[in-house]
């Protein structure tokens, strides 16, 4: 303005504010930058540029949030927040300052909106006052929840792959979710954690020989973040870094304790990646772990239209996964692609299923459990387990809800957070590729022939029992005019 228009710096400031005061223009307030500044911006300009080249202390939360925001469409999940804000998750186990304190702080200087409730997960919104440009709909917000469950389907190859290589100690890997020993790792949000072994990382209070390990030894923790779905950034990068140095606990009781921090991506920034290598974080692509063909099939499955699935979309994905000769190494991807399937089929039924739900037990919030298919109405709400496996596998009983993979877990475990969540009539449906062991075919047949489940099948012409092997799935892809591929995919990739 002084430049342009031939006028005092007094006076570009005077205009300025009667502008935003008017609403013709918007400022970044609350948030100032080094020198107190505000940033002034036009509706509907995208200031992502900008504010790479003002904002770059990364290493402070607040600037590292509004980033976040600014470049992820003006929302994060609340598991995005946790991460990007660096804050505590786990009370009982760090003093600092809590990522529930750090959102209350940012919702006080109207910076954020009260949290979002959507589809039972918590969601962090861009205060439209500062940023106009923010998107949040229902189509976006499917499309970052159908994201994330990408990432965390994938990082459990992830972690397997990590301990083919011995990186990680056999069965010594954790992802953060219901089954996690907590949620992260000494107080802080990751998305998984392991042990290492390796000579040299373990802990040990006997000196090593020069040519024989220790006997006596502790695994080292391994904290992982995984960012599939997009590429990685330098916010991302940043949350990770801060994570790692705030850890608590026995590691500053330990002279000899270490920490190994790995980022899975797809791909990631120059700058992110500049500053990852300047920290010694360890950045792995999926390309390096997978190859090039495996990683561009992988791009598909991320690119599913969760609203309208196609299956020869799915089929041409499997073939691509098969055609590597790697799709042993990627089962929980295989597995993750057949709740696709299963759920075209609800849709050719007329129902609307959602893929990828998570509920939480009202009276304890770390209580939860994620159902992979969901169907609601006013008064019922379907909940569908699916298992996409080799037909060799059965799906067990289980001695209690709280095995994991089995029967009892889903239609006890599931069902009860579920129906306290929710308040409705709740009905579990099991999908398998396979089959179930005897045990379970007769807990299933018992449920399924009570005058409740009858009285409420009588109602659908899909689902007609509260569970379904594989032998139950050809049945219905007799149908060869609409289920051509259903039938393909079943009998050639889940074999």
């Amino acid at each position: 303005m002084v430049k342009e228009c031939q006028i005092t710096d007094s006076s570009a400031g005077v205009g300025i504010n009667r502008l935003y005061k008017a609403g013709d223009i918007l400022s970044s307030y609350p948030v100032k930058f080094n020198y107190q500044e505000l940033l002034y911006y036009l509706p509907n300009q995208s200031i992502i540029s900008k504010l790479k080249e003002i904002l770059p202390d990364h290493a402070k939360t607040m600037h590292r949030i509004y980033q976040a925001l600014v470049e992820e469409d003006g929302f994060l999940f609340w598991s995005e927040f946790e991460k990007v804000s660096a804050g505590v998750v786990d009370i009982s186990k760090s003093e600092r300052e809590t990522a529930e304190k750090i959102f209350d702080k940012m919702k006080m200087l109207k910076v954020v909106e009260p949290l979002y409730d959507f589809q039972g997960t918590q969601v962090v919104i861009a205060n439209k006052d500062w940023y106009d440009n923010q998107i949040v709909n229902a189509n976006k917000l499917y499309k970052r929840m159908h994201d994330l469950s990408y990432t965390q389907e994938l990082l459990v190859d992830l972690l397997k792959w990590l301990e083919r290589m011995n990186f990680a100690g056999w069965n010594s890997s954790y992802i953060t979710d219901e089954n996690s020993i907590s949620k992260g790792y000494n107080g802080f949000y990751f998305d998984a954690f392991s042990y290492t072994f390796l000579w040299g990382l373990y802990r040990t209070n006997q000196k090593d020989d020069l040519y024989e390990p220790a006997r006596e030894k502790a695994g080292s923790p391994i904290v992982i973040e995984s960012i599939l779905h997009r590429q990685a950034k330098r916010h991302d990068i940043n949350g990770f870094i801060t994570r790692v140095a705030n850890i608590n606990g026995p590691i500053k009781n330990k002279m000899n304790f270490k920490i190994i921090p790995i980022c899975f991506v797809d791909s990631i920034e120059k700058d992110a990646l500049e500053l990852a290598r300047a920290r010694g974080i360890m950045i792995i692509t999926l390309t390096e772990v997978f190859g090039t063909k495996v990683v561009e099939a992988l791009r598909s499955i991320r690119n599913i239209d969760v609203t309208k699935i196609d299956p020869n979309e799915l089929t041409e994905i499997l073939k691509k996964i098969s055609d590597t000769g790697q799709d042993s190494k990627i089962g929980s991807l295989k597995g993750y692609v057949f709740n696709f399937l299963v759920s075209s089929i609800f849709e050719k039924f007329g129902h609307k299923p959602l893929i990828g739900r998570e509920y939480k037990d009202p009276d304890d919030e770390s209580i939860k459990c994620e159902c992979d298919i969901v169907v609601t109405d006013e008064e019922h709400i379907i909940i569908c387990e699916v298992k996409g496996w080799k037909k060799s596998k059965k799906v067990k009983l289980g001695e209690s809800p709280s095995e994991k993979d089995s029967v009892k877990r889903f239609f006890e475990r599931s069902y009860n957070i579920v129906r306290k969540s929710t308040g409705k009539k709740v009905w579990p449906i099991f999908i398998t590729s396979a089959d179930f062991t005897e045990e379970a075919l007769e807990y299933l047949d018992k449920r399924n022939n009570s005058k409740k489940s009858q009285t409420f099948l009588e109602d659908y012409n899909f689902p007609k029992k509260l569970y379904y092997n594989r032998k139950d799935l050809i049945k219905i892809f007799s149908n060869k005019e609409q289920y051509t591929e259903h039938r393909r995919i079943l009998k050639e990739f889940f074999s």
